[in-house]
């Protein structure tokens, strides 16, 4: 089997967890013997090719193609920012045909998926998030072959109520279009059924894994409350993720204002970029905790299993998840996690705290509870470690059944000659 699949984030141009969902899911596709022409929207100045060295390792080169259309399109990318994005491309002097909008470039991208997908061999089509849905469509009007829509997100989850018409509309459009689906999660499956009228058969639910073994359980960790003074460090706090409303940062700031007051040692880490890191930074000085929060950007690579590693507790107050692999990434570092109780990897993780997102106040007692206790701290962490490395969020599993969601959808559209 060979899948043409359509991705719009992608090591290095990423700002979210898709990146790395795409990357584990080809790998773990690879692993299951199907090959995969992956096709990404990115800038062609100054690309090496990444992808196909990062999916490339575990299987001959031959297994995975990479197609990259020059676009301005980019990682969770408004229309505000494609616009800027847009100038700056023409600043640069670049002479691509980009659109003039963020819709129209969507478009444009579509008619280079439909053009490769004429002349590429490919047994089922896979598109990722409302990006690629009109390329996954066009593909499909091209081929013949079956499209299954991957969800990892809604514009629900990302904006809430006052998300943008049009971007639902493709949504819908993509949704209601594609021979199946895949959810990362049952609560996104939800909302696909829900708030799109998606059929309930038609959706398949496939939790996400990660990559890498889990870090050894005898690798020697801070023990909590331990003096910084004379070569030792404060206890951290870390949130991972986009700065933006979905994730809930400003929530994490209150929390950190709060444990602040009960360990006075304790330091925060926010590693992540978006909206609203200025309101973060005032928010902080407000609580006069300025001095104990670092803003360290976006962090990609080595840098991100650096960060829960040196972390004692990560946060993930997400205000809509429809997954969340910080969590796995988390605790196969050996650093507990607190979770939302509605995030999707609530739904399949045992061993962390979980805990409605807007309850600052139960945050607050968690993570003081974790650093103040040594034996509840390093339970948690052994348990997580044990939970992660037990097989069940290997990238093998998510891949085992995207196969399956595959031959769904060969059936319902069975290929021709």
């Amino acid at each position: 089997m060979r899948v043409l699949m359509f991705g719009w984030e992608f090591p290095p141009y990423q700002a979210g967890g898709l990146a790395t969902a795409t990357v584990g899911l080809v790998k773990g596709l690879v692993r299951q013997g199907v090959g995969v022409t992956l096709v990404v929207p990115f800038p062609v100045e100054g690309d090496t090719l990444p992808g196909l060295r990062l999916v490339g390792l575990d299987a001959p080169t031959e297994a995975v193609r990479v197609h990259r259309v020059p676009s301005t399109l980019t990682p969770y990318g408004g229309t505000e920012q494609y616009v800027e994005v847009l100038a700056a491309a023409r600043r640069s002097g670049s002479r691509h045909p980009y659109g003039a909008t963020l819709f129209e470039e969507v478009e444009r991208f579509a008619a280079e998926a439909g053009a490769i997908a004429a002349r590429e061999p490919h047994d089922v089509i896979d598109a990722h998030d409302w990006l690629t849905f009109a390329a996954g469509l066009a593909a499909r009007e091209a081929s013949g072959r079956p499209l299954v829509a991957h969800i990892h997100a809604t514009e629900y989850d990302r904006a809430g109520e006052g998300g943008n018409p049009l971007i639902l509309a493709r949504e819908a459009a993509g949704l209601l279009g594609a021979d199946r689906v895949i959810s990362n999660s049952h609560v996104l499956k939800r909302a696909c059924t829900d708030r799109f009228g998606v059929p309930e058969a038609k959706v398949d639910v496939v939790h996400w894994g990660v990559d890498g073994a889990p870090v050894a359980a005898n690798v020697p960790r801070w023990s909590p409350f331990q003096d910084p003074v004379g070569g030792g460090r404060p206890p951290t706090v870390l949130f991972l993720g986009r700065v933006t409303w979905q994730k809930g940062p400003d929530y994490f700031i209150e929390v950190a204002g709060r444990v602040a007051r009960h360990v006075p040692a304790a330091r925060f880490v926010v590693a992540g970029t978006g909206d609203m890191l200025p309101l973060l930074v005032r928010r902080a000085a407000e609580l006069g905790i300025a001095d104990r929060v670092h803003f360290a950007g976006p962090l990609q690579g080595p840098d991100v299993d650096r960060a829960y590693r040196l972390a004692d507790v990560c946060v993930m107050p997400s205000v809509s998840e429809p997954f969340g692999l910080v969590a796995l990434e988390s605790l196969r570092n050996g650093t507990p996690c607190i979770v939302p109780r509605s995030a999707g990897v609530a739904e399949v993780l045992r061993h962390a705290f979980k805990v409605d997102f807007w309850d600052v106040d139960e945050m607050t007692n968690q993570v003081v509870a974790l650093l103040r206790h040594p034996e509840l701290h390093g339970e948690l962490r052994e348990q997580g470690l044990r939970e992660v490395g037990s097989g069940r969020f290997s990238l093998e599993e998510p891949a085992r059944r995207t196969v399956d969601a595959y031959r769904r959808a060969l059936a319902a559209r069975p290929v021709e000659g």
